[in-house]
């Protein structure tokens, strides 16, 4: 059953008017058309301050259209610390015409031979590299001295930043010559003239992480798969950059000042053709978003603005600030565009709308695609006028249920559970299930139909699948957001995927890594168990040792002798401290060792042994009135919910089973050659290739998990001081913080959905 169309699709004229009028509005796109020399961006000096003497400082950036992203925060760096009384020229070579760009490392490889003839031969000019930002003003590199020599670089052959003598290259480096020779005959050919190359100081060139922090004049990201901006996604899986922070607060210093490379003063030079042509093809439409001329000023506020076709085919330089004009001053936009049908298209627009809607969070945006076979996706964004509605799929694992209730909960809206229930094949793969509902019993599970959901949560690897599978029948329209490292292996494929840090997945935008797994504990419970447990447990003499006994798991074993020896150093500790004990066993603890631990527990221990019949567990009691916990090392919901309260919390150590360390080694084998970064020849890591990347392939789609060693988790809350190991000496002056990490996903899911909390 198809999703319920939008308001405004039910129109007068119909969906199917409004769908010809898209593809007739789009008709007209610009094509690809490379340029015949760099467009110069220009930085004026700042009005009311004095102009400097010194010449304007310029700058040729190397740059391609998957480089958007990074071109913007390198010219954002220039204008953040360039000196305000100069004037800066900023020369975009992108997509330039006549270079022959076989065997080109990027999209911009030989474009800086081609400086000495765009400078027309005359000055000084500085190189870089798109991948690249200033931590110190530009002017300071242009200034330098070059004597006799006609570029300065770090190396003879590292031309990645240079500052060019352009009178003394022009014959060395001709513009023939740059079109179609190799990079490595272009250095050759300037080496072979002695005192070509002169040595430039390495702060102006910081290769990631090469020098210490605060030294560096220019960062290059040079490691292509560790770029914070993730420009290839479908050539590399991305790693954390050491540096990778700078450079995002740069981003977000631009979207704060609302900064764009191009804007309605200053559009792209193909900007004017693509208006004029698309007023032409819009001739007798009124009422829609129109493209704004140059210079015009800011639209009047808007209560609503439809934008249909529009963006289709504006060139790609232009597209940020359109978007922004189109959401500026609007309570509500409506955009529907012409879409070719490709996940990776989809994506691309709707990211887009959702930048442009972080810069203007107080308008609700709704994007529709329509693709010519009359598939359709709809994405929206911004705040509600409603409650979304939101379903919780669980399956049968009270840990996965636990977690996804307790977000729903927090969350404050009102949600649906739908409960499913395992079919013969949900042992298959994720991937090889799709978005499907192959993995469950669709006669046993609970109905999935219409009226589609605007939010899906699904904890654990069965649900994610199905959540899939809604958003599919719903045109797109639902944001998915699942949890734990199983159901978001794969982040590309949801919104957001929360998952534990130990998982040890590679980071994604869509990924949010939290410490422990989330739980359905609050304050409410909190206060209802206290009033229930006072009388049996409260009365006991203090400190009161919460034992909670969790069982044998693919990692740990905790068999008779172990439990026994758990018993006698719980209640030595509670001797030496002079108070209690009360403990409780799991259903995973086995029959034997429950008998081993209750038999060597002291007579005046409070034990409660755990049964599946029995209906008054007091393990909400514990939590509620114990001082201390002691925790058996297997159990990560257990101490997700102990660290939450701000109380002392002892990780009690098991021995390791043989049968992991033996089963883990190849899945942490290929964990290991995934984060391996060989050098590559300048002393530098290579891109990522080979054995490399298809060991971080099959880790990022999910084919292989990294081993789940609960040891990093503790590693991880010990770091963090949530947490202690329990030894012989266990500490007096252990007072930690809560563990709050549920309100950190639901400030993630509020801004997700557009809400406030």
């Amino acid at each position: 059953m198809a999703a319920e169309a939008p308001s405004h699709a039910r129109a007068p004229g119909g969906p199917a008017a409004r769908h010809l009028r898209v593809l007739r509005r789009s008709a007209y796109q610009i094509p690809e058309r490379p340029n015949a020399e760099p467009d110069c961006l220009v930085l004026e000096p700042e009005p009311g301050v004095p102009t400097s003497p010194r010449p304007p400082v310029r700058i040729f950036l190397g740059s391609e259209p998957a480089q958007e992203r990074a071109e913007r925060v390198f010219i954002w760096s220039v204008a953040r610390h360039r000196d305000r009384r100069r004037r800066y020229e900023i020369h975009l070579m992108k997509e330039l015409a006549g270079f022959d760009r076989r065997g080109w490392t990027t999209g911009f490889t030989n474009y800086r031979f081609a400086i000495p003839h765009f400078a027309q031969g005359r000055g000084k000019a500085i190189y870089n590299d798109t991948d690249q930002i200033y931590r110190s003003d530009p002017g300071e590199l242009f200034d330098l001295e070059l004597g006799e020599h006609g570029y300065l670089a770090i190396a003879g052959d590292d031309c990645s930043v240079m500052l060019l003598d352009c009178e003394r290259m022009n014959p060395i480096w001709t513009l023939d010559d740059a079109q179609h020779l190799h990079k490595n005959e272009m250095v050759e050919r300037a080496l072979r003239v002695p005192g070509t190359h002169g040595k430039l100081a390495p702060h102006w060139n910081s290769r990631d992480d090469e020098l210490p922090l605060g030294s560096e004049k220019v960062i290059h990201f040079t490691t292509l798969h560790m770029q914070p901006w993730r420009p290839f996604p479908e050539r590399f899986v991305y790693h954390d950059n050491p540096r990778g922070d700078i450079w995002h607060g740069l981003e977000a210093e631009a979207d704060a000042a609302h900064w764009q490379v191009y804007d309605r003063k200053r559009p792209s030079r193909h900007y004017e053709t693509w208006r004029s042509a698309h007023h032409e093809a819009a001739a007798g439409e009124e009422g829609l978003w129109q493209p704004p001329a140059p210079g015009t000023p800011a639209r009047d506020p808007a209560p609503v603005r439809d934008c249909v076709g529009s963006l289709a085919g504006a060139p790609q330089e232009d597209v940020p600030w359109l978007l922004d004009d189109l959401l500026c001053g609007a309570r509500r936009v409506r955009a529907t565009l012409p879409w070719d049908g490709r996940p990776a298209s989809a994506a691309r627009w709707q990211s887009r709308f959702e930048v442009a809607g972080r810069l203007r969070p107080e308008t609700r945006w709704e994007l529709e695609l329509l693709a010519p076979e009359g598939r359709v996706q709809r994405h929206c964004g911004g705040p509600g006028t409603e409650a979304p509605r939101v379903w919780v799929l669980v399956d049968d694992r009270p840990g996965n249920r636990t977690q996804s209730i307790g977000l729903a909960d927090a969350l404050g809206w009102p949600y649906e559970v739908k409960t499913l229930h395992c079919g013969p094949l949900s042992g298959l793969h994720n991937r090889l299930l799709g978005a499907s509902r192959l993995g469950i019993s669709a006669k046993r599970s609970a109905a999935l139909a219409a009226p589609w959901p605007d939010l899906i949560i699904a904890a654990g690897r069965r649900t994610a699948p199905v959540a899939q599978w809604i958003r599919a029948r719903a045109e797109g329209r639902p944001r998915i957001v699942t949890l734990g490292r199983k159901a978001g292996d794969d982040a590309a494929a949801v919104d957001l995927a929360v998952v534990p840090s130990y998982a040890r997945l590679f980071p994604h935008p869509k990924r949010l890594e939290i410490g422990a797994p989330l739980h359905r504990l609050n304050s409410g419970q909190l206060e209802a168990s206290q009033l229930r447990w006072q009388d049996p447990l409260g009365g006991r003499p203090a400190p009161r040792i919460a034992v909670l006994v969790g069982g044998s798991s693919g990692q740990y074993r905790i068999d008779p002798p172990t439990a026994r020896q758990l018993a006698q150093d719980v209640c030595q500790m509670a001797r030496e401290r002079g108070g209690s004990v009360m403990a409780t066993t799991s259903r995973r603890l086995s029959p034997a060792a429950s008998h081993a631990f209750q038999e060597a527990l002291d007579e005046d221990a409070w034990l409660h042994l755990w049964r599946p019949e029995a209906a008054d567990n007091p393990y909400l009691g514990f939590l509620a009135l114990a001082d201390i916990f002691v925790i058996t090392a297997d159990s990560e919901s257990m101490l997700a919910e102990a660290t939450s309260l701000g109380r002392p919390v002892y990780v009690y150590p098991l021995p390791v089973r043989a049968s992991f360390r033996w089963l883990s080694r190849p899945r942490e084998w290929v964990w290991r050659r995934a984060q391996g970064t060989p050098d590559g020849p300048r002393g530098t890591p290579r891109p990522q290739r080979g054995l490399e990347r298809l060991c971080a392939r099959l880790i990022d789609k999910g084919f292989v998990r990294p081993p789940r060693d609960l040891k990093r988790l503790h590693a991880a809350l010990r770091e963090r001081g949530l947490v202690a190991s329990f030894g012989n000496a266990v500490r007096d002056d252990y007072e930690p913080a809560p563990l709050h990490e549920t309100s950190v996903v639901v400030a993630r899911v509020h801004a997700l959905m557009g809400r406030r909390p």
